[in-house]
């Protein structure tokens, strides 16, 4: 894990839930993945990360060979959770509700823990996808590549930092370290590069938190019982919206104070 962000929030909504949801055909991704020189991927783990504003999933696919054809196939699992508005179950872990009205996602890929492009979306969308009712079982080919990832030496060069800085410097004064701006994604020589909430509202749901997120990056949002914790995952695997984040947290049912924090989950 990477740098972290704290808010705090008390709370005393009530929350529920039923018996059971109906398993509805979901999203089928296809496709094939290329490794930086190019050639395809023949095994190993392909594996999304699909998330909205208050729901996250991680998906696993394995590259096939089918008469030397190298690709992946991973099914994005949804269910009906209300009808008519009236809830008839809890989530089941892992997967998505089929919401009445289409819902935008954002989807992320690693190949063997490492961050893949999305280099071809039959959709026309490439970082997200918009799923409903009428989309039951559609399916769409989505092609990535692998770049290798870029090293904290390479991101010093890049920013025009000197080579030997050492990664617990603060040379920006920014109140970060350098090794946790690299890790944030953020830019040293920008003042308002920052990895921060940049909000707290109330909602139906409970309340939203907002913070400052960068493309291709992927975050957890953890709930303690004081400043100092301890802390549990409430989510994981929340995929960059570039610019700002926001996921809807439930209210604590027994008006309990909550602290939340953000943290930037890494990859290879």
């Amino acid at each position: 894990m990477g740098y972290l962000l704290i808010a705090r929030f008390a709370a005393g909504v009530m929350s529920a839930g039923l018996a059971s949801t109906i398993p509805e055909p979901g999203l089928v991704m296809y496709g094939t993945a290329l490794a930086p020189n190019g050639s395809p991927i023949s095994s190993g783990a392909v594996t999304w990360q699909i998330s909205s504003g208050s729901a996250g999933i991680s998906v696993n696919s394995a590259a096939i060979n089918v008469n030397g054809q190298y690709s992946y196939v991973a099914t994005i699992p949804f269910e009906t959770r209300s009808i008519g508005g009236i809830p008839i179950g809890g989530p089941t872990p892992n997967t998505l509700a089929l919401n009445s009205t289409p819902t935008t996602y954002a989807r992320l890929a690693t190949v063997n823990g490492t961050n893949a492009s999305i280099v071809y979306a039959s959709s026309g969308s490439s970082n997200t996808f918009t799923f409903g009712p009428a989309d039951r079982g559609r399916s769409e080919r989505v092609d990535l590549a692998v770049s290798p990832s870029q090293t904290f030496g390479q991101w010093l060069t890049q920013y025009g930092l000197p080579a030997g800085s050492g990664p617990n410097s603060d040379p920006t004064h920014k109140g970060m370290t350098l090794g946790q701006q690299y890790i944030a994604g953020l830019n040293p020589n920008d003042p308002n590069s920052l990895f921060q909430f940049v909000g707290i509202l109330p909602v139906q749901q409970g309340v939203q938190v907002l913070w400052s997120s960068v493309a291709g990056k992927l975050y957890s949002l953890e709930q303690g019982v004081s400043l100092n914790g301890p802390f549990s995952v409430l989510q994981s695997n929340i995929v960059a919206t570039a610019g700002t984040n926001s996921f809807v947290v439930p209210m604590p049912t027994n008006g309990a104070t909550l602290f939340l924090r953000v943290l930037v989950e890494q990859s290879n």
